[in-house]
């Protein structure tokens, strides 16, 4: 068509986004280029070109350069968008002229490319002078004669790169700084430092600090005379006053200390501070504050405020790093103090403890040496478990007297020649008993050392020797379950070399480097016992280096350790003041029978006393089986005894994994178990006993010697049912030991009965489950689990029933895929509503048979965990017979329709047809005196015939409706006397009418005839009396009401109600309301065709209709028409168009020529009489083919008009056809039935409508009016 050809401006530049639409918009004529059509075609390529590239472009082009810019270009205009297009170059960019003009000017002269890198330009785009950076090369365009007229320029703005680059460059200097930065002052000189280099983004910078007293940290851009600078206190606290805003402030906030701050790099000072916290960590109150005065070229952005966020954040990192080191400092300072002290206390601990020791081992020894025969067996086993343990106590406290006078700097040696390999054999042999019972194989290897004059003598302190040799073997002994142990002195050259090797567990390489730390202990080690107090290692070093010696160790984890002494012989290393001669022989007896002692009580078989399993019956319901696991062999006996004479059956083990291994053989009642023990430690065996279903309800009782609630904490935490800390006494453990037992048995009793309760659920759920095992089976309906996203998870035998599908058909597949296409919609909305936690009832779609028939379900849902769960009825059958119920109940009611209008037309026909019978029998008569009685009598008939046929296609929605504007408050005003007497006197009648109500096209007598309608049924439904009112107003239907009432538009309607307080209707009567022939008054008193016509009006118009009523209070019948815009509207206003018949019928004028198009010939001569007799040249045609051959044959033709129904080509398709030879041919369109014939674009300009039958007076107006319009 041509109304869709492109303008030329379209054709020359398509497409080009939002500045094409504006250049082709654009009036270039107004412009020293131009129009369009003129414009040489270099310039138009050009501007092509740049409108297509998806790269920023602008160009400038003629005597004033004009400017050009694409899409991609925008964002650099800003603000100037709106008006750049078209104007001179050096106005758009006026700011930057000067940096831009001299560049333009050498491309125009020299027609030579320009290229500029990351160029800095300061540009006013969004309401402020902005820094901003750009890559552009200026190109030089030729006209079609190939002189310069014009440049190009591709740009590409990189602003956010360069500024980034910087902030990111800044950052990275001053992280660097503080990696290295120790101290609060180092912090302020790195800040300082960064600062000063210079910064674009941080023209000026304060950092203050608010410790003790407000300090300034760091600044930048202030001399050291300025206030904020000079008084730094007052102007921190300032600034903190400030912190709490979080915003950008203007200086002049600052107060009068920040006056007069300096531009730094820039050529204008800030305007605007930021005034941030400098954090401290897990602390509220800051550290410090931070002034910032911003760049006053660059809006403070995310970027620019997440740059200086960082900023102060590292400052805030790197005071926290440097008080965390001094913190350290200080905090070494303080432990180096503390271990000071502790080696005092020691040493004066150590030395308290042997007076009372002295005091306790002294009687036991003489009980047990002057009265052995005095004392019955148990008295003397618990004096000899006194006496032993004195001794090992005594033992630990010489080694930490000996450490801390060693550390203290006290410890005196006194070195006197000795046959040290004598000595040394001797002290190391004395461990032979101790390795026989164990089983191993002890080499003592210790030939004489070569004396003088081959050798120098060795000289050292026989007690520190004698503690480093039985360290060492005792330290050998414990580690080595198997093999042997070798001890070897050797002279190698001028030094003594001790070697102590085993065949033990050797010692990770990792734990190698700490070995003689003191109080280190090697983690998981397994020897024979774990008790140790970790200085004994550390002492040996300490006691070799008092001797100008070392000590080395060598290991392999699994094969064994050597530890290597060497001593340097002689005395030239030595003091001579500590030299002293010669001692008669030592005795190792006393010292090396500690040492031994302890050993051999590692191996658990020297303790004299019951068995270790001892099953002894007690008070009844108070006792149990008990594991005990403690690698002491002392403290076993002890507890067994114990809870042996309680009554419980004890089973003691000496570590945690014999004591996992026997609660696996037999589970005991409660397990009680030492903390630390070699190999399985107490809490390694409490994880395994909770990690074995069989014995995780096991009590546990840990014990241990670390005091304090924490450790308490720690084993509870760990899963133990009690924590009992030594020393204990015997009357707390034998209460937490049956305190335990008894909550055991509590508990066990508690499983018991929940686990029958368990087993009876189980069953009733097993019986549930069969049940719907059963169901899913049996069940006629068909059942469905799906995921939300429509897959078909599992479905029932009935689907192979009601569908015809195999459930391995479809399990998978969408269930969308079996739906119908009409039901498509619906049913993924009430699966989303499924999805959104809704229960769906009753919702009807209609899925697909295998044979591909479709049935109708109706389904009941409900939402799971991740999917549906739906079952559907076969309602097909039902749903079938409703409808054909329905159709029976139209029927009927169209019979009966049928009957009373053929009735009607029978009566009107008898009247038309009698009176022209009698008609023509008065005129063969001559008796012309009576022929107008019969023909108003005919014409009367006539006219009511002519009434019944537009209410019958009224009801069909099919009658030719006449579409003016309407004011919809003035026709109800003109309506309102009628409505009143048509409602009577016990109803009342009010009107509410809205101001400024919109119009709307619609056929303003069908919109009468609706509310006349709407009173009648108004006043039938109040009976007794009641009150009617008609309401008019805007309102605008959004998408939601459009979407719930079919296919409504969204968009602006006016809205006519009509609401009464009559009896209302029940819900399945209002959604049947709207249907033909449906009615609720009785037999003979209702077609049920009033409110259908209504609808039908309604839709007709492009609107809708709505009814709302309840039961006892009333019915509300709402028109939606939509608003009419009357700017667009050709026709005369209803009101002219239903305006009075003039007294005379007009006629034609001279020469005036009319072609009459109809089918029908007895329509066809009846109009071309009629024209003929009104002084109109008729022409004729019986089709639309032929009135198409007629119009376009030359000769005047002033009017077409036309039946809408013709054969061949209707009545629109003439006309349309006949405009493309007279498109100012005007056309009158006649019709008797019309479908469709009001819709939007059936009449267009220049086309009226009259409906058959019609008067002749109103056909003459109709066409005089066309005419003369």
């Amino acid at each position: 068509m041509a109304g869709n050809l492109p303008t030329p401006h379209e054709a020359l530049f398509p497409g080009g986004g939002e500045m094409g639409v504006r250049l082709r918009a654009h009036d270039w004529a107004a412009t020293t280029l131009g129009p369009v059509e003129v414009w040489p075609q270099s310039l138009t390529t050009a501007v092509r070109i740049m409108l297509g590239s998806r790269f920023a472009m602008w160009m400038a082009w003629g005597p004033e350069l004009t400017f050009f810019c694409n899409d991609a270009y925008k964002p650099t205009l800003g603000v100037k968008e709106a008006w750049a297009l078209g104007s001179r170059s050096d106005r758009v960019w006026a700011e930057i002229w000067p940096d831009i003009g001299p560049r333009i000017a050498q491309v125009l002269r020299t027609g030579q490319a320009t290229w500029d890198e990351a160029l800095l330009l300061f540009l006013e785009r969004r309401g402020f002078t902005e820094e901003s950076y750009h890559t552009f090369s200026y190109s030089p365009l030729a006209d079609d004669a190939g002189a310069v007229t014009g440049m190009l320029c591709v740009v590409s703005e990189e602003t956010e790169r360069v500024i980034g680059e910087r902030r990111l460059r800044f950052l990275r200097d001053l992280g660097a700084g503080m990696a290295a930065a120790r101290t609060t002052a180092e912090v302020g000189v790195v800040v300082a430092g960064c600062l000063g280099a210079g910064t674009h983004d941080l023209p000026v910078a304060l950092a203050y600090l608010t410790g003790d007293g407000p300090a300034l940290l760091a600044r930048a851009g202030l001399g050291p005379e300025h206030p904020a600078v000079a008084r730094a206190g007052e102007a921190a606290s300032r600034a903190l006053d400030l912190v709490e805003a979080g915003q950008p402030v203007p200086v002049e906030a600052l107060g009068p200390l920040f006056d007069g701050l300096t531009p730094g790099p820039w050529n204008r000072a800030p305007t605007h501070a930021l005034v941030l916290p400098i954090a401290r960590q897990g602390q509220d109150r800051p550290a410090g504050v931070f002034v910032a005065g911003l760049n006053p070229y660059r809006p403070l952005d995310e970027a620019y405020r997440g740059f200086v966020d960082l900023f102060v954040g590292q400052i805030a990192t790197g005071l926290a790093t440097a008080g965390a080191y001094e913190a350290e400092r200080r905090r070494a300072e303080a432990l180096a103090e503390i271990d000071r002290q502790k080696t005092v206390f020691f040493s004066n601990v150590s030395h308290e403890f042997r007076t009372p020791l002295t005091l306790m081992l002294g009687p036991l020894t003489e009980v047990l040496e002057s009265a052995p025969a005095t004392l019955d067996p148990e008295t003397r086993r618990l004096v000899e478990l006194a006496h032993r343990n004195g001794l090992r106590l005594l033992k630990l406290v010489n080694a930490l007297l000996d450490f801390s006078r060693i550390e203290a700097g006290r410890a005196q040696a006194a070195f006197e020649p000795l046959d040290l390999a004598c000595f040394t054999a001797e002290l190391a042999s004395s461990f032979r008993s101790a390795t026989d019972k164990a089983g191993l194989v002890l080499t003592v290897d210790c030939p004489p050392l070569p004396g003088p004059p081959a050798a120098e003598p060795a000289l050292v302190d026989p007690e520190m020797w004698e503690k480093i040799v039985l360290n060492l073997v005792s330290n050998a002994f414990k580690f080595t379950l198997q093999g042997g142990i070798a001890v070897r002195l050797r002279a190698e050259g001028p030094r003594a070399v001790l070697t102590v090797a085993d065949t033990g567990l050797g010692i990770p390489e990792a734990e190698l480097p700490r070995l003689f730390e003191r109080f280190h202990r090697v983690e998981g080690a397994q020897g024979r016992s774990f008790e140790g107090s970790g200085i004994g290692l550390a002492l040996v070093q300490e006691l070799v280096r008092l001797h100008g010696g070392t000590v080395a160790v060598a290991s392999r984890l699994g094969e064994g350790s050597t530890f290597t002494v060497s001593l340097p012989l002689g005395r030239a290393h030595l003091p001579p003041e500590r030299i002293r001669a010669a001692r008669p022989a030592h005795s190792t007896a006393t010292r090396s029978h500690v040492f031994v002692e302890e050993a051999t009580r590692w191996l658990g078989d020297e303790v004299s006393g019951p068995p270790d399993l001892v099953e002894a019956p007690g008070p009844a319901g108070l006792t149990g089986r008990v594991l005990l696991a403690d690698d002491n062999a002392d403290m076993r006996a002890y507890v067994r005894r114990l809870l042996g004479d309680a009554g419980h059956g004890v089973e003691a083990v000496g570590d945690g994994d014999a004591a996992l291994a026997a609660a696996r053989r037999r589970a005991p009642d409660l397990v009680l178990s030492d903390v630390m023990m070699p190999g399985l430690d107490g809490f390694g065996l409490l994880a395994a006993l909770r990690a074995d279903p069989a014995l995780r309800g096991i009590p546990v009782i840990l014990l241990s010697a670390r005091a304090g609630e924490e450790a308490r904490i720690e084993g509870l935490a760990a899963g133990a049912d009690d924590y009992l800390i030594k020393p204990f006494s015997a009357r707390e453990l034998l209460a937490r030991v049956e305190t335990n037992l008894r909550l055991a048995r509590v508990r066990r009793e508690a499983a018991d009965a929940l686990r029958r309760v368990n087993e009876t659920l189980e069953a009733q759920v097993a019986e549930r489950t069969r049940e719907r095992d059963r169901m899913w089976r049996l069940s006629r309906d068909v059942m469905l689990v799906a995921r939300f996203d429509g897959t078909i998870a599992a479905l029932n035998p009935a689907w192979r029933a009601v569908l015809g599908w195999e459930a391995e058909d479809l399990i998978g597949r969408p269930f969308l895929d079996l739906v119908h296409p009409d039901d498509q919609a619906r049913t993924r909305t009430e699966t989303q509503r499924l999805a959104d936690g809704h229960a769906t009832l009753l919702f009807e779609n209609r899925y697909r048979h295998a044979d591909g028939s479709y049935r109708t379900l109706s389904w009941t849902a409900v939402p799971g965990e991740g999917h549906l769960h739906a079952v559907g009825r076969d309602v097909t059958e039902q749903r079938d017979l409703e409808e054909a119920f329905r159709q029976s109940q139209k029927m009927e009611a169209v019979g009966q329709l049928t009957g009373g209008i053929a009735h009607d037309f029978n009566n009107l026909l008898t009247g038309i047809v009698g009176s022209l019978d009698l008609l023509s029998t008065r005129l063969t008569q001559g008796r012309l005196d009576v022929a107008p009685r019969y023909i108003d009598a005919a014409l009367t008939s006539a006219h009511r015939a002519a009434a019944l046929t537009h209410r019958l296609l009224a009801f069909a929605r099919r009658q030719p409706l006449d579409p003016r504007p309407v004011d919809a408050n003035a026709l109800v005003a003109s309506l309102e006397d009628l409505v009143r007497r048509t409602l009577g006197e016990t109803v009342t009648l009010e009107t509410r009418f809205a101001d400024g109500l919109w119009p709307t096209l619609c056929d303003a007598n069908q919109l009468e005839s609706a509310i006349l309608n709407l009173a009648i049924n108004a006043r039938d439904a109040m009976p007794d009396g009641g009150h009617l009112v008609i309401e008019t107003r805007n309102v605008e239907l959004d998408a939601v009401f459009a979407a719930a009432h079919g296919d409504v538009a969204p968009g602006a309607y006016l809205r006519l109600a009509v609401t009464d307080t009559g009896t209302g209707m029940a819900p399945e009567v209002v959604r049947r309301a709207f249907d033909p022939f449906f009615t609720t008054k009785p037999l003979g008193q209702g077609t049920g065709l009033g409110l259908s016509m209504i609808y039908g009006f309604a839709r007709q118009s492009e609107g809708h209709a709505v009814i709302t009523s309840e039961l006892g209070r009333g019915t509300t019948v709402a028109l939606y028409l939509p608003r009419h815009d009357l700017s667009h509207h050709d026709g005369p206003p209803a009101e002219e168009a239903s305006a009075p018949a003039p007294a005379a019928t007009p006629t034609a004028g001279s020469g005036e020529t009319v072609l009459v198009v109809e089918d029908e010939p007895a329509v066809r001569s009846l109009i071309v009489d009629i024209l003929r007799d009104l002084g109109y040249r008729a022409l004729e045609a019986e089709d639309g083919p032929s009135g198409l051959a007629a119009l376009r044959v030359p000769g005047r033709i002033d009017l077409l008009v036309t039946d809408v129904g013709l054969p061949g080509l209707n009545g629109r398709q003439l006309a349309d056809a006949a405009r493309e030879h007279r498109p100012d041919l005007k056309v009158l369109f006649i019709t008797g039935y019309a479908e469709n014939a009001a819709m939007a674009g059936f009449l267009a300009p220049g086309m009226q409508m009259i409906t058959k039958p019609f008067p002749v007076e109103l056909l003459a107006r109709r066409i005089r009016a066309m005419i003369e319009g």
